[in-house]
């Protein structure tokens, strides 16, 4: 299988990254989502619409915003990554359907830009959210 990401472009500072956090994206992101694009037929962003690499993001990054440092995307787990694509709108759903089909995530958030993707601990099911204009997620499927 041929590995079109990098392990940078998944992080949102430009700066040293501990190396269980290089292994979790490389094994619960980077190998799952090469399938995916693979099936998707185009290239897939770790990045929000601001153009923010969206996936891991250490404590000190997260405090100098104001936040707790309890997000996904700290890897204290198995990591979150905002995914999305060229002509996001038009293909957000195949998106989508391949990241379910495709993955483990057990939580998929979409966005009207890109979607969010963690494994947060969801006693064995899976859940897909819309989110909001104020980003709060709403809750529209349970799967397993």
């Amino acid at each position: 299988m041929k590995i079109n990401f990098s392990i940078s472009e998944l992080c949102i500072e430009d700066a040293d990254i501990p190396q269980h956090v290089a292994d979790k994206l490389l094994k619960y992101h980077i190998i799952p989502m090469q399938k995916v694009r693979d099936k998707l037929g185009r290239a897939i962003y770790c990045t929000t619409s601001e153009g923010l690499n969206s996936g891991y993001r250490s404590e000190n990054w997260e405090f100098s915003r104001g936040r707790t440092g309890d997000s996904q995307h700290v890897f204290k787990g198995k990591g979150a990554i905002d995914w999305r694509c060229k002509r996001f709108t038009e293909t957000k759903h195949k998106l989508l359907h391949l990241i379910i089909k495709h993955t483990d995530y057990t939580r998929i958030a979409v966005y009207n830009s890109f979607i969010h993707c963690d494994y947060k601990a969801n006693n064995g099911k899976r859940y897909l959210y819309e989110s909001n204009s104020s980003n709060r997620w709403k809750l529209t499927r349970k799967f397993i």
